[in-house]
């Protein structure tokens, strides 16, 4: 058997293989994502624009972009742009900041579909600087004061106490009809009957009375902001005996998530109840169109309570009736006793 000649091996090595490297094909396109936001410092309640360019995406059949249910709970979406070239797509974010400790902007997934695949192209994570709108108060210690000697024998205490017992003992006994006088029966009092208070009409004068009680809202924001979302919270608590004014927002949309209340309803109170807590705690500071838009809001979220909460409302009706019946029973055997 003959061996390769050695020139015709160098030919094949320098002038045919990087010939068959070439007819090859090769994925020449790679997916790649890239994000940004348009400021370094964010404060509790700023409007961030947050964009995204995803490229190499062109062989794909479908790109599933992130949605609000991506983003963490301190990031509110309000708005998304998305926008197509040659080369990719880039998504424009408008988002509400509501965090109080949260320094970056999550790293966030694309999904890429090819037939019945999914590829998960990971966007990257965006870190910003924290500003509370709150001043720190000042941290300094105060100094200490000084230890005062106290008794340690404590049985002069002992004897004194069991004078003053002994003391008062003996004027009760010697004053006691005085201090407790004869009982002596006293009529029951007769059991009225009380209306059925509807907590749908209360919550509408609550809100007709806010709307006509601040003809400039913005100029009182906290005070106006706390008595609307207080309007809210004391319906709910009456409506669905929840602590609703002891709770956070946060525990508060909790504890409704399980009464299965409807999901525009939700949505709705959660967003007015955020942004009162933004004027509340955060020194965030609503202009006049804010403060309208959220009258506005209260308004619709009554309506949707109306819809959503009838049959809750006509039970609570029932109820009251039927304690009110049986109040009036008992009233009437007492007196037949």
């Amino acid at each position: 058997m003959r061996s390769c000649h050695p020139s015709i091996f160098y030919l094949f090595v320098t002038l045919v293989f990087p010939v068959i490297l070439l007819v090859i094909p090769r994925d020449t396109s790679a997916q790649r994502a890239y994000s940004a936001i348009d400021q370094d410092t964010v404060q509790t309640g700023d409007l961030i624009t947050y964009r995204v360019r995803l490229t190499g995406i062109e062989a794909y059949d479908e790109v599933i972009y992130p949605d609000s249910a991506a983003f963490a709970p301190d990031f509110q979406i309000r708005s998304i742009r998305i926008g197509s070239d040659q080369d990719g797509d880039t998504l424009t974010y408008s988002l509400r900041f509501f965090g109080v400790d949260r320094q970056s902007v999550p790293q966030l997934q694309a999904g890429l579909v090819r037939g019945a695949d999914t590829l998960l192209l990971a966007i990257p994570e965006i870190p910003f600087i924290y500003k509370s709108r709150v001043e720190d108060p000042d941290a300094g210690l105060r100094p200490l004061k000084p230890i005062y000697p106290f008794f340690r024998s404590w049985w002069p205490f002992l004897l004194l106490g069991l004078l003053l017992a002994a003391i008062a003992a003996w004027l009760m006994y010697r004053y006691r009809k005085k201090l407790i006088p004869d009982v002596k029966s006293v009529p029951r009092p007769v059991v009225r009957l009380e209306p059925f208070r509807n907590p749908l009409d209360d919550l509408r004068r609550e809100l007709d009375r806010i709307q006509y009680a601040y003809n400039e809202p913005e100029k009182q924001a906290k005070q106006f902001y706390t008595e609307l979302s207080d309007a809210f919270r004391l319906y709910i608590e009456r409506t669905y005996k929840h602590p609703a004014l002891e709770s956070t927002t946060y525990e508060l949309m909790r504890l409704l998530e399980s009464d299965k209340m409807d999901e525009q309803t939700t949505e709705l109170l959660h967003s007015i109840l955020q942004e009162a807590d933004l004027v509340k705690f955060a020194k965030y500071a609503p202009n006049e169109s804010e403060c309208r838009n959220v009258m506005n809001d209260a308004f619709k979220l009554y309506g949707h309570i109306v819809n959503s909460d009838r049959y809750r409302i006509a039970v609570m009706r029932r109820k009251h009736e039927e304690e009110q019946k049986a109040k009036l029973t008992e009233e009437t055997n007492y007196d037949l006793g």
